[in-house]
C-alpha cells in the first residue's frame, strides 16, 4: 500500500482569497501542486492551515482552488490585489473571496493516515510561524526552506516579516523532522543559526519555473531582461541609474522589467518621474509564465543584480532558454549558475555598464558565456529526487512532540 502524502497548500489557498502572483515561491508551491496530481508513489491528499491546525481538504473543494489559480496566473496579466486603487470595489471582491474560501475549508477533516506510513510537507513557508499548527502530526513533518533573508538581511524587509521568519525557524527546531533547501548557500545558513538541529537536512535545486517559449518576441536592437518583483534587494534602482546614462548614448540598449511593483520606492520613482528612461526601459508589469517566457529567448542576457538571494531562479529561467546571464557577485548566485555566468559586484555601476555594453555589442564576449551553459536539471529529476526522500521520510519514525 502506498504511502500518505500530507501536502500543505496553505500559500495556495491565501492566494485563491487574496489574489496575486504569481511570486517565486507561488510557482514552486503550484509545481508540487500540479505534480501531486500526476505522481503514482504516494496516495496524495492536500491540507491545509484553518486556525491553528492543519486540516485535508474535501477533493472537490481543492480542485476548484487549483482550476482558479491555474486559469488566474496563466492571464496575460494577472491582477493584483488593491494593488490598483479598486476601492469600495475591491472591498465586494475580498468580500467575496473570503466567502469562496470559508466555502472551500467546509467539510475539511482532521488529518488521518489510518495508520500508514505517511509525510507532511509544507513547501511556501505558509503558516509555519505558529509551531502548535504542526504537532501532533501522524507522520514526519517536512519542509522545504526557500531562503532566511528575513533575518539575514532584515533591512530588505518589514519588521513583521523578520518576525514571523524567527518564528519559523523556531518551529523547525522544534517540530522538523527533514529540511530541504534550495540551495547549499540557504542551507549553510540555516545551520549556522540552528547549530546542531534535531532535524536532518538536504538540497535540492528546482528546475525552471516557465514554460517552453512557443513564440519569441524579436527585438529591434540590444536588449536585456530583468526578471523579478521591484523589492529593495533586487537592486533594480542601480540599473536604472546606469540605464539613465545610457540615455544621451547613440545605439544605447534596451531594459524590459517584467515583474509586480514591490517596495523599491526609489526604483518606483524612477521608473514613473525619469524622463530619460522613458526611450529605454520598459516597464511591463507582471505578466503569465508564457508572456514572459517569450520575452527571454532574444535578451542579450538577462540581468540580476541582488544584494542577496536564497537561489536564483531566474538565472535557471535564462539559462534553460540559451540565454547567458550577468549576476551580482553572492554565493547563491555562483551556485546555481556556475562557470556560465559573469558576475560582478552589486555596487560595481562602472564594471555593470561596460560588461552590457560589452553583450549588446560584441557578440563573441556573448558567444562564450552561451557555450558554458550546461542545461539546468528537468522537474522530473528534481520529483525523483524529492519523491526517493520522501518515501524514505514517510516510512522513518517522527520526533517526538
Amino acid at each position: 500500500m502506498r504511502p500518505i502524502l500530507f501536502l500543505d497548500v496553505s500559500r495556495l489557498v491565501r492566494r485563491y482569497e487574496f489574489f496575486g502572483g504569481p511570486t517565486g515561491i507561488d510557482r514552486i508551491e503550484m509545481r508540487f501542486a500540479n505534480w501531486m496530481l500526476r505522481q503514482e508513489a504516494f496516495e496524495a491528499r492536500p491540507v491545509t492551515r484553518i486556525g491553528n491546525r492543519l486540516m485535508m481538504l474535501r477533493p472537490s473543494a481543492y480542485a476548484k482552488i487549483h482550476d482558479t489559480l491555474m486559469a488566474r496566473w496563466s492571464d496575460g496579466k494577472p491582477r493584483q490585489f488593491m494593488a490598483d486603487g479598486w476601492g469600495v470595489k475591491g472591498q465586494f471582491i475580498a468580500a467575496e473571496r473570503t466567502l469562496q474560501r470559508i466555502a472551500a475549508q467546509m467539510g475539511a477533516k482532521p488529518l488521518d493516515a489510518e495508520g500508514r506510513p505517511n509525510v507532511t510537507l509544507n513547501v511556501g513557508h505558509d503558516g509555519l510561524d505558529v509551531a502548535e499548527r504542526f504537532a501532533g502530526l501522524p507522520g514526519p513533518f517536512a519542509v522545504l526552506l526557500h531562503d532566511l533573508i528575513p533575518i539575514t538581511h532584515p533591512e530588505y524587509d518589514s519588521r513583521r516579516a523578520t518576525q514571523l521568519h524567527y518564528k519559523r525557524l523556531e518551529t523547525l527546531e522544534a517540530r522538523a523532522d527533514h529540511v530541504f533547501t534550495v540551495s547549499q548557500a540557504a542551507l549553510d545558513e540555516l545551520l549556522t543559526r540552528t547549530g546542531t538541529p534535531r532535524f536532518t537536512s538536504s538540497v535540492i535545486h528546482s528546475g525552471p519555473g516557465l514554460p517552453v517559449a512557443t513564440s519569441e518576441i524579436a527585438y529591434d536592437r540590444p536588449t536585456f531582461v530583468h526578471l523579478s518583483s521591484i523589492d529593495r534587494r533586487k537592486n533594480l534602482a542601480f540599473l536604472l541609474h546606469i540605464w539613465r546614462e545610457f540615455a544621451g548614448e547613440r545605439d544605447a540598449p534596451r531594459l524590459i522589467v517584467i515583474g509586480r511593483r514591490g517596495n523599491d520606492q526609489t526604483a518606483l520613482e524612477l521608473i514613473d518621474r525619469a524622463d530619460a528612461l522613458a526611450g529605454n526601459v520598459t516597464v511591463t508589469g507582471p505578466l503569465g509564465d508564457a508572456q514572459v517566457a517569450a520575452h527571454i529567448p532574444n535578451a542579450r542576457a538577462l540581468l540580476t543584480p541582488s544584494f542577496t538571494e536564497g537561489f536564483g531562479l531566474p538565472i535557471i529561467e535564462a539559462h534553460s532558454m540559451g540565454v547567458p546571464v550577468i549576476a551580482s557577485d553572492i554565493a547563491a548566485h555562483r551556485e546555481v549558475g556556475g562557470a556560465a555566468g559573469t558576475y560582478l559586484s552589486p555596487l560595481d555601476g562602472p564594471a555593470w555598464a561596460e560588461t552590457i555594453r560589452a553583450f549588446a555589442m560584441d557578440d563573441e564576449v556573448r558567444d562564450q558565456q552561451i557555450a558554458l551553459i550546461e542545461p539546468p536539471r528537468t522537474w522530473d529529476d528534481y520529483f525523483e529526487e524529492m519523491t526517493a526522500a520522501l518515501t524514505e521520510l514517510a516510512h522513518r519514525p517522527k520526533r517526538n512532540d
